[in-house]
């Protein structure tokens, strides 16, 4: 059958069609006997059975979700056997009643390993597998067991229907019947648990693609119990009997779920020429980055330019870390068959590899036409005006500490020095020295508290033994207006925190000279792997990063850590919001 699947994953009319028919057609043949008793409860049967042979050929015109089409496939013909014990006792002859008691909840089985694996071609976590290797030794071992310890009339057939018995024995039979089930059960419940985190590890397209299937997994094992359950503690027969039909009508949630996935796929894929006009429209790298990211559904994906030959940048002109560069590398192809860029996208994507590499085409496009030129162009100048600031920061910087140190720790040493020239020449006359050796030392105390205030400055000891929130509470406590410090966020990389400080203190200084505040407050929050700090104050406004004011250089700081510092600024104040990622 998959040889006259095309290659495009468009799946084919006539299989879909001669699939669906023999399914329907034994599914009501398999119904016959009880048609006339049972016509509703048959009709959701053979739409059950029907439903699951056709969304398994739809995924076997997926090469990525292939095994999964042939385990729906199988799932159906197992499902249609589970209803055999319905039958009456003229029907249940030869092998069928056998066939039905071995294999019937094995669309269960299958049926969940389908859905659990979906999108992906395998199970991807070893305690999946282990999972079903035990669901498979379950419902093949005990019920081989179960057939050897028993008669078929007790366990509801024909008694002269083909049997397994090799040692009946009845109470030994009634005891591992429920067991079997109890077993069941737990096995249900655990496939719903195997669901709910699958659900959670994964995000973006994948999360879109699997939540169908894992939503239907988890009401079919849900209801599923519950039916089993009621045979269990042998509840009264509407009860049971009402169970039985919403389980079976909960068991068509599973081939409508793949159907609805493989729709998203097709719009998703449809989306590529959506992209193409919103590429079209972008005026920076980091547009086309942002791009990419919403229609791939990764908002980690990198856009990665070339630096040189062999040497790559994320479009921010920063060096590439090794984690971004284990990503799964797409090139975005050149007219001439050569690279214009990477995708750094995340590896779960590779089962939508048409999709992706789509987009990297649509980038393509975009990028040869000048935008790569023009945006790393732009990139260098704003590069070299930042290492330029950076510079002369750092220059004005040494500036202040060699001002300080001569205008203050220096004159206090010369004076030390002064006054214990003077405390020598007095001992060597026989004159009482202490005076003079009493204000060296004072004058050695104010030396050391000056360098310590300077220490200070360069970097708080803390800072690093106690966090930013005390080293913070401690700048604000020496400010001239009130100031309210809350951090919560916890400890943080010494240059995260270090680089957090100095840009809060930079910027409360602002606060103190230009802003004419009656009060500013700090906050320091972090999630999703990035910090963010706001400085707010109630002055009256103006701030930016013209005109060579120091904000700017607080913001090349600020990008050297790959964060961002953003100004919101008004007649009731100003905001500054600095995000650096600290994951």
């Amino acid at each position: 059958m998959t040889s006259a699947l095309p290659a495009q994953g468009k799946a084919p009319v006539r299989a879909v069609t001669v699939v669906s028919l023999i399914a329907a057609t034994t599914a009501v043949l398999s119904w016959i006997p009880t048609w006339e008793a049972e016509f509703a409860l048959g009709t959701i049967y053979v739409f059950v059975v029907t439903s699951f042979a056709a969304s398994g050929v739809f995924l076997l015109a997926d090469r990525s979700t292939g095994r999964t089409g042939w385990a729906m496939i199988v799932a159906a013909f197992c499902y249609e056997a589970s209803w055999w014990w319905t039958w009456p006792p003229e029907w249940e002859i030869g092998p069928a009643p056998l066939i039905s008691f071995l294999f019937g909840y094995w669309w269960f089985a299958i049926g969940g390993l389908a859905l659990l694996r979906y999108p992906e071609p395998v199970l991807s976590r070893r305690y999946e597998r282990a999972y079903f290797v035990y669901f498979a030794i379950w419902i093949v071992g005990v019920k081989l067991f179960i057939a050897a310890v028993s008669k078929p009339e007790w366990a509801g057939w024909n008694e002269h229907a083909w049997w397994l018995t090799i040692a009946p024995n009845r109470a030994l039979f009634d005891a591992t019947a429920a067991v079997f089930k109890i077993g069941v059960i737990v096995l249900a419940l655990l496939l719903i648990l195997l669901l709910l985190l699958k659900i959670r590890r994964s995000r973006g397209l994948e999360r879109a693609d699997s939540l169908p299937a894992s939503a239907a997994g988890i009401a079919i094992g849900f209801l599923g119990s519950f039916y089993i359950a009621a045979q269990l503690f042998h509840l009264s027969k509407p009860v049971t009997d009402a169970l039985r039909t919403i389980t079976a009508l909960t068991a068509l949630i599973a081939p409508i779920a793949f159907v609805i996935s493989l729709t998203q796929r097709r719009l998703a894929r449809s989306s590529v020429a959506d992209l193409v006009v919103r590429l079209a429209d972008c005026t920076s790298l980091k547009d086309v980055q942002s791009a990419l990211r919403e229609v791939l559904g990764d908002p980690t994906m990198l856009l990665a330019v070339p630096a040189s030959p062999a040497h790559y940048v994320t479009c921010e002109g920063y060096p590439l870390t090794g984690e971004e560069l284990a990503r799964w590398r797409v090139p975005v192809p050149a007219g001439n068959g050569g690279t214009v860029a990477l995708l750094l996208v995340d590896p779960a994507l590779r089962r939508r590899a048409d999709l992706v590499r789509s987009a990297a085409v649509a980038a393509g496009l975009v990028l040869e036409n000048g935008l790569l030129r023009d945006d790393l162009a732009a990139q260098l100048a704003q590069v070299q005006a930042s290492r330029r600031r950076i510079a002369e920061a750092g220059l004005a910087e040494r500036r202040r500490i060699e001002r300080n140190l001569h205008d203050g720790a220096q004159q206090l040493l010369l004076r030390v020095m002064s006054s214990l020239s003077l405390a020598k020449h007095r001992a060597q006359r026989g004159r009482d020295p202490s005076d003079a050796i009493e204000t060296a030392g004072n004058d050695l105390d104010e030396a050391l508290a000056e360098l310590r205030k300077l220490a200070r400055g360069i970097h708080p000891a803390v800072l690093g033994e106690m966090g930013l929130q005390p080293a913070l509470e401690g700048v604000a406590d020496r400010l001239t207006i009130p100031v309210t410090v809350d951090v919560t966020a916890g400890r943080l990389p010494d240059a995260v925190e270090e680089t957090l400080y100095f840009v809060i203190c930079e910027a409360l200084t602002n606060v103190i000279r230009h802003a004419d505040a009656d009060s500013a407050e700090v906050r320091v929050t972090q999630g999703d792997g990035t910090v963010v700090a706001l400085v707010t104050d109630d002055g009256h406004g103006g701030a930016g990063f013209e005109g060579g004011s120091g904000l700017a250089g607080l913001r090349d700081r600020v990008e050297t850590l790959r964060g961002d510092l953003a100004i919101a600024t008004g007649g009731d104040g100003t905001t500054i919001t600095v995000r650096i990622p600290c994951g």
